[in-house]
């Protein structure tokens, strides 16, 4: 009987520590900030007042995508003589780079990288030729809002505590990424959490801005708008915040149907951010960093090592030598069974149905944390990549 209980207390335990990131976290959060009132920052209204922005775009063959960009950027509501868009072609070898010169304007200055170098390089090439008070990054194919850069420049400037500011990325379109589409919003309300309580982890990478003195220069093999903010926390000892009224939209990025399109891009993300992780590594330790460690534990390494905690979890009842340990490594293993068996059934029906398109979504997300971890255990990095739209 003592065997069967401290058994099921580890079980238990491990369980907790499993859905912890999940759902515990975020809880915790509303807790913790229950009692804050939501910030407002007034946009800076008098012209005079605002800065000189550099608005720096990072291009891969993004033809279809650019020139909607720069027309976007170049009718933003913000003056044009405190405005210079920075295109850099990071290797792109259709017509990316002749489509923005095209617009031969003063104010659009594009760079062309030979060789595809990934696009944390191609954002420090971006910044050494930019003259801006504040440093906006912006993907391709990232339509911003009329009044997103103003209002994220305010936010930016309404405190000296403040060194990075995420835009609020909005999906459209493809209306079969229920995953996808709720993964980001999952993930946006827990930098909106973060953002009231201590610092968001991270900015959304399609719309971010800084200010140029406290930019960080970043490896090529770094994720930028994971680590960037906490590189800024680190040397600067300014938080990052989440902007709601700096609204920038997207296509969602694939059909949550596509498996192959899942692996790429969670395992791709995920390894990069492993890397990340250990690149700031001494912000984990609670010591000197107690908030932040918590929040980066808490969001991100908890929730990438939840893999190992399932293989655990799995395994346990093999040490277990009892007939209690034979069923219940049983039980489990029918389990494991009937997830690849929904994981292949949602993959052939989960068109048009929200419910079975997030579930085949977050099954998805197993197996290519695993993938993540081999590539990372095995030095393996991302400089580039190609994004299916």
């Amino acid at each position: 009987m003592p065997e069967q209980n401290t058994f099921f207390v580890l079980i238990g335990i491990i369980l907790f520590l499993y859905v912890y990131p999940f759902f515990v976290y975020p809880i915790l959060l509303c807790i913790f900030t229950f009692f804050e009132r939501q910030a407002s920052v007034k946009d800076i209204n008098t012209d005079k007042e605002l800065p000189f922005v550099s608005v720096i775009i990072t291009a891969f063959n993004e033809a279809a995508s650019i020139g909607k960009k720069i027309d976007n950027t170049l009718s933003l509501h913000y003056p044009m003589e405190k405005l210079e868009i920075i295109v850099v072609s990071d290797g792109s070898f259709d017509s990316t780079t002749e489509l923005a010169r095209k617009f031969n304007n003063p104010n659009v200055h594009v760079i062309e990288l030979k060789e595809r170098k990934g696009k944390t390089y191609a954002q420090n090439a971006g910044v050494n030729l930019s003259k801006g008070e504040v440093l906006v990054f912006s993907d391709a194919n990232t339509i911003l809002d009329k009044s997103a850069i103003r209002s994220i420049v305010s936010w930016l400037f309404s405190s000296d505590k403040i060194g990075c500011v995420s835009g609020n990325l909005i999906y459209l379109g493809n209306k079969r990424s229920f995953g996808e589409v709720g993964y980001q919003r999952y993930d946006t309300l827990i930098k909106r959490l973060e953002s009231r309580f201590f610092s968001a982890i991270g900015v959304n990478g399609a719309f971010y801005a800084l200010r140029r003195r406290d930019f960080v220069i970043l490896p090529d093999d770094i994720i930028s708008d994971f680590v960037e903010p906490l590189e800024i926390y680190r040397v600067h000892r300014k938080v990052t915040v989440f902007c709601e009224n700096a609204r920038c939209f997207e296509e969602a990025p694939y059909k949550d149907r596509d498996i192959k399109s899942i692996f790429e891009r969670k395992s791709r993300i995920v390894v990069r951010g492993l890397r990340g992780l250990f690149y700031v590594k001494e912000l984990l330790n609670p010591v000197k960093h107690p908030i932040m460690s918590f929040e980066l534990i808490s969001h991100k390494f908890m929730r990438w090592a939840s893999v190992w905690l399932l293989l655990l979890m799995y395994l346990l009842p093999l040490f277990w030598h009892s007939s209690l340990g034979i069923r219940v490594f049983a039980v489990e293993s029918l389990l494991i069974l009937l997830i690849i068996m929904l994981y292949l059934t949602c993959g052939r029906v989960s068109k048009g149905s929200p419910v079975i398109g997030t579930l085949f979504y977050f099954v998805s997300l197993i197996p290519a944390d695993i993938l993540a971890w081999y590539y990372f255990i095995s030095g393996k990095s991302f400089k580039t990549w190609t994004t299916k739209r």
